[in-house]
């Protein structure tokens, strides 16, 4: 058998000698060890219960199979192995590993470049080159990526330079194993002469392998605690099954070393979520300042900012028509305002229509040249922070959107900035903005509570009802899975300033809206003789009143935002402790809004 090919594990024994006893504290780290004899197929031909994996699961032999941390990955698409001077050599396919290794992988179609990035380093590699960039300077490579049959492949040599994993072939059963070294890993050592390693507990079972005395199996966390006779295991060779536990040693667990070092300073690790870059135990109160025109500026400046506020975000960058760079109306004289008054300034970076955000961010030239903007505005305009915001998004382009946001963020983490970027209420249709993957990325993440009933295809209603409010809330804190939420610490709830006044003509049923601003709907009702009564269930005044106009009979129905209904959603922020608040938008509240704001934060100068 091929001895380099052969994997077991030994236990190296630290022990503790602890005061007032004589209790030992044994520490298993596990090291990679050549064993003479661990799995004997040869036995195969003298037990017909031996059945060969391929066999078993009707698989093509000559098809390389995976298994990672003892998974055998079925519905993928298998690696690719090359040989050369009769070694194989593994390629691991860009979509498995995106998925399964780090979702911040990024192929970009158009520029024909595959990316990496951790929160500090970006990395970009071209297909069959020797070099690679790192973070713009020119890097040795001695294996380069693939491009073949339309995918990307990765050679296990460069993942080993970056991931804490082991990634081993063995050719005789055309196997390849991954192994996470990041990952506590439980082994056990074979104490009889020999043991059968079968497809599921019970005697009668087929036998996957048979292993000798001394071999060192993977012991499943499901097995590892269990009473059951019959446990699961992993042969070093990266076949899956099950044994007798009386065949066994004890269960130790420890750490897979590696002989090998880091391309970066530590190994890649894109799950651990990063404290924002922001004063800890002070909520955020942020509101977006819409601004159309540079001279509108000074106009802004004339409206008072209440002591609670310390975050203001005007409009102020917009991605050009032919989506090649980035528009300003920024202004000096705004910001040292702003911060005359203790308030932070994080311009809104954001898209106009569709097209614009697609021909933006499918180019590495135009992302690359809004980088080198922002940064130059930011250094420019002595800004805090930057507030993205790119809503017009297909599945295509999600992807897409985070890389930009990575590229982005290395830069502005460099400069102490802080990125934020806004985002829709998570519904089924839009898990693609992979809002987990943002909150990895930025510091804060701004979920816009609304609208719940925007036009007539959705419907009269509500504009931010309590229970659509907690609803996206939720889902923003628990994703599909609690590993693809946003942390409370990240995330910022969307208010609105304003509320959207229905109006039905009774002979046509026409439908139409209007969003007005508080005291405009308030008005516009009671001017109707509205009668307003409160709904608990909705947390909001609802308001209907019936008028005749051009001898035709309308019903306006309104669901009042004011400052009892902001209220009411505040206590949802205390609830789920989260960042803060973010409203849209400043000058369409009532004076009266901030300070229910800030009596639910706790905060103002």
């Amino acid at each position: 058998m091929n001895r380099q090919a052969k994997m077991a594990f030994v236990g190296f024994i630290t022990t503790l000698l602890i005061v007032g006893g004589l209790a030992l504290l044994v520490i298993f780290v596990i090291i990679p060890a050549v064993q003479d004899m661990d799995i004997m197929p040869n036995l195969g031909s003298t037990n017909r219960n031996v059945v060969d994996f391929h066999t078993h699961f009707n698989l093509n032999p000559n098809v390389p199979q995976l298994v990672l941390d003892g998974q055998r990955m079925t519905n993928i698409q298998p690696p690719l192995v090359e040989y050369q001077d009769g070694v194989g050599h593994v390629y691991l396919r860009f979509d498995f590993l995106r998925e399964y290794i780090d979702p911040f992988l990024f192929w970009d179609n158009g520029a024909g470049v595959f990316f990496a990035s951790t929160r500090y380093d970006m990395m970009e590699f071209t297909p069959n080159s020797h070099t690679f960039l790192l973070n713009d300077s020119v890097q040795s490579l001695e294996v380069p990526i693939r491009r073949m049959y339309d995918m990307v492949y990765v050679p296990a040599a460069l993942l080993h330079g970056l991931y804490a994993i082991t990634i081993d072939y063995h050719p005789e059963y055309n196997m390849v194993v991954i192994t996470s070294a990041n990952q506590l890993q439980s082994v056990s050592t074979v104490s009889v002469a020999r043991a059968d390693i079968r497809y599921w507990g019970g005697n009668n079972a087929p036998i996957t392998a048979q292993v000798g005395q001394g071999t060192q199996l993977f012991v499943f966390p499901e097995s590892e605690n269990s009473n059951e006779v019959w446990i699961r295991v992993r042969t070093p060779h990266g076949l899956l099954g099950y044994v007798e536990r009386s065949s066994l040693d004890n269960i130790y667990e420890g750490y897979l070393p590696l002989d090998r070092e880091p391309i970066l300073h530590d190994w890649v690790n894109n799950f651990q979520h990063h404290p924002p870059n922001w004063q800890e135990g002070v909520p955020v109160n942020m509101t977006w300042d819409a601004i159309y025109h540079v001279d509108a500026n000074v106009n802004r400046m004339q409206l008072p900012l209440h002591p609670s506020l310390n975050v203001i975000s005007p409009q102020w960058f917009r991605i050009d028509p032919a989506g090649t760079h980035i528009n300003s109306i920024a202004s000096r004289a705004y910001v040292d305002w702003a911060h005359s008054h203790d308030v932070y300034v994080w311009p809104k970076v954001f898209d106009v229509d569709n097209g614009r955000v697609r021909d933006f961010l499918f180019e590495r030239e135009h992302r690359r040249h809004a980088i080198e903007q922002l940064i130059d505005f930011v250094e420019t305009y002595n800004l805090d922070g930057l507030n993205i915001d790119f809503e017009h998004l297909t599945a295509t382009q999600g992807p897409y959107k985070v890389q930009f946001l990575r590229e982005l963020a290395i830069p502005m983490r460099q400069r102490g900035v802080v990125l934020s970027t806004a985002v829709l209420v998570p519904l089924p249709d839009t898990t693609f903005y992979r809002r987990d993957l943002i909150a990895l990325t930025v510091d804060f993440v701004q979920v816009m509570t609304y609208d719940q009933h925007w036009g007539v295809a959705a419907g009269v209603g509500p504009n931010a009802s309590l229970p659509w409010v907690e609803w996206g809330v939720n889902n923003m804190l628990n994703g599909i899975a609690p590993e693809f939420g946003v942390p409370a610490n990240q995330l910022i709830m969307g208010l609105p300033f304003y509320s959207r006044v229905w109006r039905e003509v009774s002979a046509t049923n026409d439908l139409s809206q209007r969003a007005l601003y508080m005291d405009y709907a308030r008005n516009f009702m009671e001017e109707r003789n509205v009668n307003w009564v409160w709904d608990d269930s909705y947390g909001s005044y609802f308001g209907e009143a019936g008028v005749i106009e051009d001898n035709e009979f309308v019903t306006y129905r309104v669901w009042l935002e004011d400052p009892r209904s902001i209220g009411a959603k505040m206590q949802i922020v205390l609830a789920h402790d989260l960042a803060g608040v973010a409203s849209w938008r400043r000058g369409m509240e009532t004076p009266e809004t901030w300070d229910t704001i800030s009596h639910y934060l706790g905060i103002g100068r």
